[in-house]
């Protein structure tokens, strides 16, 4: 019995003996199997969660104009930035955080819709520009809000602010279409221009992004930086806008609802200045924009989102007869030819008035420029017929866009009798012609393009292409084929236009001898004046509503004696174009002047004590 008793203990230790050396030999192989075959496997992890590596923003480049002077610069901001994967509970850290921030719960409802679109190892913003009693509450507390830190961030200032928003355009946050192509975009503060040079040269202002690993603690607060790869600033961007021009023509027409105004150099096609009233302040689409705010600036019947510059489209009513008068001496018509105006033409039962009642008498074809005789340009026009003058338009850029390098560009347009019949289902008419040869009917163009056929005359006949990036050499434009004679006859009655006591803009003209200027005065109808008006008395512009109001337009170039700018003015529904894009006009013109003689003499400065140095 004893003897058994002692077999059975025995046994038991063996047994026992046995399992732990099954276990030492599993934890042995196990650890094996983890420190020697998959140790850099578990070293990674390890690291994984030890490591966190943090993509950084560049900065964005900088804008400025033709002198070195800042529209676009970078401001320093800070902001708290919430990473998923180091918050153990979102909604409660973000409830947490709500009382600093004063965050609503529509607003913690939007943060937690973007984390969830995002890799969790992704930061996403949760306040920018933040306060600094705001930064110090989140510093204080971070521990108890783990996967909130505070970093710096980057805002956008643009000096001139609503004076260059359709030039410059805007920066915001990208959409998800614009993340999808660029991880580095899913960053907190990440922003993508989206209008005008910020959305043109983007690639070029955006950098690159840089990368940093820190080392973490349990809690997710950063231990130390182990390695840092810089990122790549933009590279700043040289503009052909002279800052104090666009501030002047901005200011000299923003008290009005609707203008479109740009000034080029003939010969480059540098733009001097662009601008568009009402502008709207580019800093508002920066943090997001309110629901309220958009809807206010898009339903503006004023469309303070639209370039009108580029993108509005208007009838060009007399400034097109340029076009009309230099298809007429290409095909040989005679600028003697005269022809007489009683203030209307017959065209079979049809009666075409001219602007002036009474009529201009008779008239050849530089009188007729510089007084604006309709009636002579339908009977010029009648004799052509739509060919020349459409072939003509064409050459000059009607219908086809400019090639400026900021987005959303229109393109015009001039109709064609082939067009009429395949779209109207209707003939082309010879009042299609008539209305076409003073730019009514089917004629539309942009006030870019105005001020493009105004510079290629003024400039000898040569294509250029506007532009707002400056360029080191600009290459020689393509010639358009055009007589120089003719030019010259255009541009002498032009001048006469302006400053002849009989031109429509007489009295807009520049007094100052080495600045007159030249151009054409335009008053674009919007209405149908009926007969029975006409024998009642047409009603003045200021007792019609306004969308029912002329458009006023000008074209013009300076100096004449050695042309090297050109202006366009639109001022939708203000009236007469002598009443009011006229004296714009000479405004604009004679502050292009006056800068640019100022400029001149600092290079010339400049460059007699670079020379003297050498």
């Amino acid at each position: 019995m004893q003897h058994t008793s002692k077999n059975e203990f025995l046994k038991r230790i063996a047994i026992i003996a046995f399992i732990q050396f099954v276990l030492m030999f599993v934890i042995v192989v196990r650890l094996y199997i983890l420190q020697v075959l998959h140790s850099e496997q578990y070293k990674t992890l390890s690291d994984d969660n030890r490591i966190r590596v943090r993509l950084t923003l560049p900065n964005r480049g900088h804008i400025y104009d033709r002198n070195g002077k800042p529209l676009a610069t970078n401001t320093i901001s800070y902001r708290t930035i919430l990473i998923p994967e180091d918050s153990p509970d979102i909604k409660k850290t973000l409830q947490q955080v709500s009382s600093v921030l004063s965050l609503s719960q529509d607003e913690i409802d939007r943060i937690l819709k973007k984390i969830k679109q995002k890799p969790r190892f992704l930061p996403t913003v949760v306040k920018d520009d933040l306060t600094w009693d705001q930064v110090s509450a989140i510093e204080i507390n971070m521990l108890e809000m783990p996967g909130l830190s505070v970093e710096e961030g980057r805002g956008r200032d643009y000096s001139l602010g609503r004076h260059t928003s359709h030039a410059l355009g805007y920066i915001a946050a990208p959409s998800d279409e614009e993340a999808k192509t660029d991880k580095s975009l899913m960053l907190p503060g990440a922003k993508v221009g989206k209008n005008g040079i910020e959305k043109s040269y983007e690639a070029s202002l955006q950098g690159i992004a840089g990368q940093k690993e820190v080392e973490v603690n349990a809690h997710g607060r950063i231990i130390r930086e182990l390695r840092y790869t810089p990122s790549i600033p933009g590279k700043d961007l040289h503009l052909t806008l002279h800052k104090d021009l666009q501030d002047y023509t901005s200011k000299l027409l923003e008290p009005y609802n609707s203008v479109s105004a740009i000034v080029l150099d003939i010969h480059t096609g540098e733009v001097l200045s662009l601008v568009s009233v009402p502008g709207y302040d580019p800093e508002l689409f920066f943090n997001g924009i309110d629901q309220k705010t958009w809807d206010g600036l898009i339903n503006n019947k004023y469309a303070p989102m639209t370039n009108k510059v580029i993108s509005g489209q208007y009838s060009p009513a007399s400034t097109f007869k340029i076009a009309v008068a230099l298809s007429a001496l290409d095909v040989g018509v005679s600028p003697k030819e005269n022809y007489f105006c009683p203030g209307f033409m017959m065209m079979g039962r049809h009666k075409f008035h001219c602007w002036k009642r009474g009529g201009h008498g008779s008239v050849d074809m530089h009188q007729a420029i510089m007084k604006s005789c309709d009636v002579f340009f339908y009977q010029t026009a009648k004799k052509i017929d739509e060919g020349p003058i459409i072939s003509t338009a064409q050459n000059l850029g009607v219908g086809t866009k400019t090639g400026i390098d900021i987005p959303y560009e229109q393109s015009g347009f001039i109709a064609s009798p082939e067009w009429k019949r395949r779209v109207k289902k209707l003939p082309w008419y010879p009042g299609d012609t008539i209305l076409t040869s003073i730019g009514q009917g089917y004629v539309l163009m942009t006030p870019i393009q105005l001020a493009l056929m105004m510079a290629e005359i003024a400039n000898g006949g040569v294509k250029i292409t506007p532009h707002l990036a400056k360029k080191e050499n600009v290459p020689a434009g393509k010639s358009l084929n055009v007589s120089k004679k003719n030019l010259k006859f255009l541009l002498a009655a032009l001048s006469d236009a302006v400053n002849s006591p009989s031109g429509t803009s007489y009295r807009s003209r520049i007094k100052e001898k080495k600045w007159q200027m030249g151009g054409k005065t335009g008053t674009a109808q919007v209405r149908r004046i009926t007969m029975a008006e006409r024998e009642s008395g047409v009603r003045k512009e200021s007792e019609l509503p306004w969308e029912l109001r002329n458009h006023s337009l000008f074209v013009g170039f300076a100096p004449v004696d050695n042309p090297r700018f050109a202006v366009a003015v639109v001022g939708a529904h203000l009236g007469f174009g002598s009443s009011f894009a006229a004296p714009m006009g000479k405004e604009i013109l004679t502050k292009t002047q006056e800068l640019m003689e100022k400029e001149d003499i600092e290079k010339a400065q400049q460059k007699k004590v670079q020379d003297n140095v050498q």
